[in-house]
């Protein structure tokens, strides 16, 4: 399974960012600011860094993907030309499988099932991305540290340590690549550092040549059913009003998007949270007869499910967070008034 992600910072460097490096420069040859200030500005520059590369590079590699006992290992061809941006991730183990992302869609081809899903919500790359203003934010539900220095993929590589401040989230791991700020490596922690999910480089050739047919699917998918999900309405005064509302929101978590949808006997909407990292979907769906409802917990790997059932709708909050996230969320959905 290839997690979801959240949308990416801005794809230019901006002055800010300079200015910050050499600030950083300044601190590390001397300065009497404490150290807790000067571990900030080098995790802001770090994840600066780390934003610029993921967005902007143009590369080759093998990625390989674990989650409990699961071992995934998939090919990437990431190509960033004037400012667009197109990949190609093919599974070299497991089922077959393709996945396409450009700047406005993703289509995932799974041939043993016949089909296609096309989904406009997702257009993020596959990485945790991490707002590089978060570092420096003291109302950030997060605390940032920078480690040692680790080689991945035969490359040195930077730790940087994110701790979450309470229960509601999971924390992150990161290696960067020293020279570029390449994410090498992530891994998602529980309250106790240990790894519920890993993504790693084990070759990466950065700035390699992609073709045109390094970027086109090789899997026929002429017959293939096609399921299609559109982008969700940005929050904001022009989106639709959402009929519905989480009452009891984690601390840091805000409304981010929502999307209202139909089904053949019923309604849907779909509310997305986030606290700049992690995210909540939570799904409102109108109950049909004889259908399967969600009612309680359940989970698949680090993704935590909550169902619960509220004035004849079915609700089912999921998220890559800790189940009392998703449990909280879940319960206190309520009609707006």
């Amino acid at each position: 399974m290839i997690p979801n992600r959240q949308p990416a910072p801005t794809v230019t460097l901006p002055i800010s960012a300079v200015w910050r490096q050499l600030v950083l420069l300044l601190l590390i040859a001397g300065s009497c600011t404490t150290a807790q200030v000067d571990d900030a500005e080098r995790v802001q520059v770090w994840l600066d860094r780390m934003a610029l590369a993921v967005n902007n590079l143009t590369y080759r590699g093998t990625l390989v993907y674990v989650r409990g006992d699961q071992l995934e290992t998939m090919r990437i061809y990431h190509r960033v030309e004037e400012g667009e941006t197109q990949e190609r991730m093919v599974a070299l183990s497991g089922p077959q499988r393709e996945v396409i992302r450009d700047q406005d869609r993703v289509r995932c081809i799974f041939p043993d099932q016949q089909s296609v899903i096309v989904d406009s919500r997702i257009t993020e790359p596959w990485f945790p991305v991490i707002p590089p203003e978060q570092a420096a934010n003291p109302s950030a539900r997060y605390v940032f540290k920078v480690g040692g220095t680790e080689r991945i993929a035969g490359l040195a590589a930077q730790v940087v340590h994110i701790r979450p401040k309470d229960g509601f989230r999971y924390g992150y791991r990161l290696w960067l690549e020293r020279n570029t700020g390449m994410l090498l490596k992530s891994a998602l922690l529980d309250a106790s550092d240990n790894a519920l999910e890993q993504l790693m480089f084990t070759d990466i050739e950065i700035g390699a040549g992609i073709s045109e047919a390094d970027l086109e699917p090789q899997i026929a998918d002429e017959g293939f059913v096609q399921v299609e999900f559109p982008k969700a309405e940005p929050t904001g005064s022009a989106a639709p009003t959402s009929d519905w509302q989480v009452a009891d929101l984690p601390a840091g978590f805000m409304l981010s998007g929502h999307h209202h949808g139909s089904k053949k006997a019923g309604s849907m909407e779909h509310l997305v949270f986030t606290d700049g990292l992690a995210s909540v979907s939570v799904y409102v769906e109108s109950i049909e007869d004889g259908s399967l409802v969600l009612d309680g917990p359940s989970r698949l790997g680090a993704i935590n499910m909550f169902g619960a059932v509220h004035d004849g709708f079915a609700v089912t909050a999921v998220g890559e967070v800790p189940p009392p996230t998703v449990e909280k969320m879940a319960n206190s959905v309520r009609l707006n008034p």
